[in-house]
């Protein structure tokens, strides 16, 4: 069986210490067993999406935290996060969400030195998530990078393949 080296929230957790992860919108089962990796290394993981699934159900049975609501909707009283993760958001729709007050939601709920990291396949909403925090958000209170990331390397994705992804990591400075 092949090393499956596609990047994940895990990967992107460098402390011993027990922290607090918040994952977004995961749907997909590999999105739940990497929340469950988390949760056996001693983090306090939380999922919110309002969709949910039966991956759902297991990695809330296995003593994970999932939340059957959207990032917006979450009550302040749950606290900062000390990373977020959201692999290809999609705000459209009946769900659209301007990339600001999309930023500002995540940004909002993490806590100093955290980490936001989120991966899209399109470089112009990856542009327009870099420039509302740089121009908009207190660029002075985060620090942004933004990468691109052969297909074969960044999380799986259900949406038409493309060759490369674009992964921000959006840093609360202390």
């Amino acid at each position: 069986m092949p090393l499956d080296r596609r990047q994940r929230c895990s990967d992107f957790e460098y402390s011993e210490t027990a922290k607090r992860v918040l994952l977004v919108g995961a749907e997909r089962p590999d999105e739940f067993r990497d929340a469950i990796r988390l949760l056996l290394r001693g983090h306090e993981v939380a999922v919110v999406n309002p969709r949910v699934t039966q991956a759902a159900r297991i990695f809330h049975n296995e003593g994970g935290w999932f939340i059957p609501s959207r990032i917006e909707q979450l009550s302040r009283a749950l606290g900062d996060f000390d990373l977020i993760c959201e692999n290809y958001p999609y705000p459209s729709g009946r769900h659209f969400v301007p990339a600001r007050a999309f930023a500002r939601a995540r940004l909002a709920r993490l806590a100093r030195g955290g980490r936001w990291l989120v991966f899209t396949e399109s470089p112009r909403y990856a542009r327009e998530l870099k420039a509302a925090v740089e121009e908009g958000l207190g660029g002075a209170n985060f620090r942004v990078r933004v990468s691109r990331v052969p297909a074969d390397l960044a999380p799986a994705s259900s949406y038409p393949p493309v060759s490369r992804r674009f992964r921000l990591i959006f840093e609360r400075r202390l």
